[in-house]
């Protein structure tokens, strides 16, 4: 079995499929890749085993789900391993993605509310745990950046030309 690190250019092209689309037919990634059905289904099984597909998702507009507050928190618990910390901010629904961290932080919360008056509750609640330095999200300018955003463009400019291109007499 291959390493990780060992992608060839028909994985990297699998993957910039799937992350402009994850819903993408299996068919037609492989119209689109030059592989066959049962070899593209392989390589997507292997990608998912080795843990480089992590999951497909769907991208949610917070705001249209009720959840127009962002914030991304800079969270210092009073004790470096602080577990009931770790565990408050892991049960916390609001917190949407967790990172362990350098720096005078240990941890970074991107969280997202409904309002101001619940980030305030959750950031009291935080304080009961340790230290906090909040920056409100105001806009969001790019999130979820492909990976692949270059071969996936290129193939979806290939497929095009392809299917524009006249029949050969």
């Amino acid at each position: 079995m291959r390493r990780t690190g060992d992608l060839d250019a028909k994985d990297r092209e699998i993957l910039a499929l799937l992350e402009a689309d994850a819903r993408r037919s299996i068919s037609e990634i492989g119209r689109l890749t030059g592989l066959s059905a049962p070899t593209v289904t392989e390589r997507i099984a292997r990608l998912k085993d080795i843990g480089v597909i992590r999951r497909f998702a769907t991208q949610i507009d917070y705001a249209k789900v009720g959840l127009p507050t962002g914030a991304i928190i800079e969270f210092k618990p009073h004790m470096n391993n602080d577990a009931k910390a770790y565990e408050f901010a892991v049960n916390r629904e609001e917190v949407r993605d967790i990172y362990l961290v350098t720096g005078s932080a240990l941890m970074v919360l991107i969280v997202r509310l409904p309002d101001n008056q619940l980030l305030n509750d959750l950031l009291v609640d935080l304080t009961r745990f340790g230290e906090t330095k909040t920056s409100v999200i105001l806009n969001t300018i790019d999130e979820w950046r492909p990976v692949f955003s270059c071969e996936s463009a290129a193939l979806e400019s290939q497929a095009k030309d392809v299917r524009n291109k006249p029949p050969e007499a």
